[in-house]
């Protein structure tokens, strides 16, 4: 069955959709990052994004994940992290070279926003690369600019997008 015949099936991860998840995970922070150096990219696959490291902020709901998932396993993820003060951030966004221009990226940044909004955020932030400014800019990001040299010495590109009026009550929850 080709990747364009195959059913996708959307979904918050939970612990046991890491071995899917840390498949596609691996092969696109090797393959789809070149803006981070092989070292860089080495090293969050060994230290910051390990399994372990994952399974336990995922397990401490320091993050959430969610996947697009056909018949062979996870074909596109989203990682965020709750902040604080009402504002939750994208960290990884990713989508198998074979699933691309299906739209799962932007499903997965809609479930993002819905579970965002209801459990009170009211902005969501992102970074990127210059690769991606007019997917985000069609999407409903508003471009802030450009860091260079942020983090790990990558270029990054700020996005936000509001998704509902800030409430006191709401994000002092989240502090």
């Amino acid at each position: 069955m080709t990747s364009q015949n195959q059913k996708i099936v959307f979904r918050r991860a939970g612990v046991g959709d890491l071995p899917g998840f840390f498949a596609l995970f691996s092969k696109t922070i090797q393959d789809y990052f070149p803006e981070y150096p092989a070292k860089t990219r080495k090293y969050f696959l060994a230290k910051e994004y390990s399994p372990l490291a994952v399974r336990a902020q995922l397990k401490a709901k320091e993050i959430a994940i969610y996947l697009a998932l056909a018949s062979g396993g996870a074909v596109g993820y989203l990682m965020v992290r709750p902040i604080t003060g009402g504002v939750t951030l994208a960290v990884w966004l990713a989508v198998d070279k074979d699933f691309q221009g299906r739209g799962i990226a932007s499903r997965l940044l809609r479930m993002w926003e819905k579970e965002a909004r209801q459990d009170g955020f009211h902005k969501l932030h992102l970074w990127t690369d210059k690769r991606n400014l007019r997917f985000y800019k069609s999407r409903g990001f508003v471009y802030v600019g450009k860091i260079p040299q942020n983090y790990y010495g990558a270029d990054d590109y700020l996005f936000y997008k509001t998704v509902q009026p800030p409430k006191e009550k709401k994000y002092l929850s989240h502090a």
